[in-house]
């Protein structure tokens, strides 16, 4: 193609040659505005913060152990890891009071290995299924402190 053939067909379809520049440049800014909306869509939810995980699993038999820490106090127990932290969800008998839930759940420590405590945080909801004054109480072990802090006393 010529220039001359190129100007009388740009002439000649005005119109189609403005609206396909124009539909062009919608794209165009569509995928700019996307991107400046969600510059982060196609990254890891967590980013880098959970590098290092395969190294330090909790399997089956780790959660399985955890649950066996409770069995005399409990009427159920629910574990699971998101990120960094494993939550422990323990539901205690009626008779069972405070101070027995905190020994048992600080018992759960022994469960996990030292690579593991330093590397996951450790969050306990302790809850009582006869909805009691004492419960629920919570209690949190971050990777880098040793033992449990529990919230204050009611």
């Amino acid at each position: 193609m010529n220039f001359k053939k190129i100007t009388k067909f740009v002439k000649k379809h005005t119109t189609l040659v403005v609206a396909g520049l124009a539909l062009i440049l919608v794209v165009v800014g569509l995928l700019i505005l996307k991107e400046a909306m969600f510059p982060a869509e196609n990254k890891a939810i967590y980013g880098t913060r959970i590098e290092g995980r395969d190294k330090v699993p909790i399997n089956k038999e780790k959660k399985s152990k955890v649950t066996e820490n409770f069995k005399d106090i409990s009427s159920s127990v629910k574990v699971r890891t998101q990120g960094r932290i494993i939550y422990i969800d323990v539901k205690v008998n009626g008779d069972v009071s405070r101070d027995t839930a905190k020994d048992y759940s600080n018992r759960v420590l022994e469960v996990f290995s030292e690579e593991e405590k330093k590397y996951y945080d450790i969050q306990i909801l302790v809850s009582n299924k006869d909805n009691s004054e004492q419960f629920p109480i919570i209690g949190y072990k971050h990777h880098t402190s040793e033992g449990i802090n529990w919230t204050k006393d009611r």
